[in-house]
């Protein structure tokens, strides 16, 4: 029987989709940051959960740098099959374009799933003379430009206190660190008053500090003390831009063409990530590391919303 040209190519096409939905290659994770993050670490961990549940092995590339646009980059350029998917932090992948924006845009890139959530928070030490949110916003009008908020620079902890203080219409200095082990030194050390870190990110301080602040929906079991930035805004007539602007949110990502050029394979990979989240080795790690209240485990479908509503937030602060 002779097949006619248009079915042996449509043949063709769907029979390569199928091989690439089953695709048995090496997947790599490009995570925009150094080894040994909280990024990181999640991305290393869900890399052993899919080849625990796909049998395909998973590396993972560390490629720090220009604030994840290096790492931005590489998928774009690798990542057009599938094979490479770029792993990086909401509202980073933003701020990224925004670094490059003739080489780099944010319709260029697919969110397949996020994984966890770190909300931004104010953190002093337990010795601080800012003994409240409120306290705060006093002593900084009785002394404009005298506080000081240490933060990891260029990344979303800066674009929160650019945000924040502004609209409180104080004068906090905000002072950028390489990173945020620095950033946090610099509030032990006495170099600043306060720093602005992320929840999680922060546990390795709670013995020495407390919270004032949390830029999230509820408060944290970690932070009980800190009002969320509802509940402390409220008062002032200030409403935040979206109930945890700027939190951070680890997101796996691929070039947008992956979806109009191989539907199939951007699909199972998505079901696979969601899938890899829900095995008993991933939940044991999230109970080990009390992440539970963290987990966003959704869809790049499900958290477009979000993104689009902090990317509207942050133009306007142009």
């Amino acid at each position: 029987m002779i097949i006619p040209r248009c079915l042996a190519a449509a043949l063709a096409l769907a029979l390569s989709s199928v091989a690439h939905a089953q695709d048995t290659r090496p997947l790599q994770f490009v995570v925009g940051y150094s080894p040994g993050g909280g990024t990181d670490t999640a991305a290393r961990v869900l890399a052993d959960a899919v080849t625990r549940t796909t049998g395909r092995s998973v590396v993972v590339k560390n490629v720090a740098g220009a604030g994840g646009q290096i790492a931005a980059s590489t998928v774009l350029r690798e990542g057009g099959d599938g094979a490479s998917v770029l792993v990086i932090n909401h509202p980073d992948l933003y701020l990224a374009v925004q670094r490059d924006p003739a080489a780099l845009k944010l319709a260029d890139f697919d969110i397949l799933m996020a994984d966890l959530r770190d909300p931004r928070m104010i953190v002093v030490k337990n010795d601080s003379e800012l003994t409240s949110f409120a306290t705060l916003i006093e002593r900084a009008r009785a002394q404009p430009g005298k506080l000081a908020a240490s933060v990891t620079a260029a990344g979303g902890q800066e674009l929160f206190g650019k945000w924040l203080f502004p609209a409180l219409k104080i004068d906090v200095t905000i002072a950028g660190y390489r990173g945020g082990s620095d950033a946090g030194n610099a509030l032990m050390t006495g170099d600043v008053q306060m720093t602005i870190g992320d929840d999680y990110s922060r546990l390795n301080m709670r013995d020495q500090a407390r919270a004032l602040l949390i830029g999230a929906r509820e408060r944290s079991p970690r932070w009980p003390e800190a009002p969320t930035i509802t509940e402390a805004l409220a008062p002032l007539g200030i409403t935040p831009p979206t109930p945890d602007f700027a939190s951070r949110y680890g997101m796996y990502v691929v070039p947008a063409t992956l979806k109009a050029s191989r539907p199939a394979v951007r699909a199972e990979l998505q079901r696979t990530f969601l899938a890899a989240m829900g095995t008993p080795e991933y939940k044991d790690y999230i109970a080990k590391n009390k992440l539970t209240d963290l987990v966003v485990g959704q869809p790049g479908e499900a958290i477009g919303p979000l993104v689009e509503a902090d990317v509207a937030a942050i133009e306007k602060m142009k």
